[in-house]
């Protein structure tokens, strides 16, 4: 059972994820609002994830349901942000604020093995998500962790971010 303040922390930044989310839309084009969803991960979120599992051409293999409900228990502050086209999932992240809250860290982002109609555009509407919430908490900085392959860390700095190598590995983008 977790603690009243923490069940009240989970309240607060649950909200503040939805209002991000709907700042976030409207700031895509309007062909891309009428047919994305920006949510939680949810039960729904974990079904399709589910399918994900066994797909040849997934490049990672992170278990959703460990990490997101690790997340959950532990970082009531914490990113999270499932990329629906209709009923199609379309990409998972999972972050969180750094521990003095002037960063916010994206763990993990994981596109759809299958080809979608937000193939190729995820990422970038991932970042616009969590620009918006880390402006929201106040953070000034974003971090990708850990970059995959040098080709999924040349996309991050075509981006504008920029790649800090070495034990550190992620890559970095300052907030105006």
């Amino acid at each position: 059972m977790k603690q009243a303040s923490h069940q009240l922390a989970d309240r607060t930044y649950a909200q503040l994820r939805e209002q991000s989310r709907l700042k976030s839309l409207e700031k895509m084009p309007l062909n891309i609002q009428e047919a994305v969803t920006l949510d939680d991960i949810t039960g729904r979120t974990m079904a399709q994830l589910s399918r994900w599992e066994a797909h040849p051409d997934r490049r990672v293999m992170w278990s959703w349901q460990h990490w997101a409900s690790r997340y959950a228990a532990i970082y009531p502050k914490r990113f999270e942000l499932a990329i629906w086209f209709h009923s199609k999932l379309c990409s998972v992240s999972l972050g969180r604020p750094t521990w003095g809250a002037g960063k916010l860290r994206l763990d993990m982002i994981e596109s759809s093995p299958e080809k979608t109609p937000l193939t190729g555009q995820t990422v970038q509407l991932t970042v616009l998500v969590a620009e918006t919430y880390a402006d929201i908490i106040g953070a000034e900085q974003i971090r990708i962790m850990n970059p995959i392959n040098s080709k999924v860390r040349s996309h991050y700095e075509a981006m504008g971010f920029t790649y800090v190598g070495g034990k550190s590995d992620y890559c970095v983008k300052d907030l105006l």
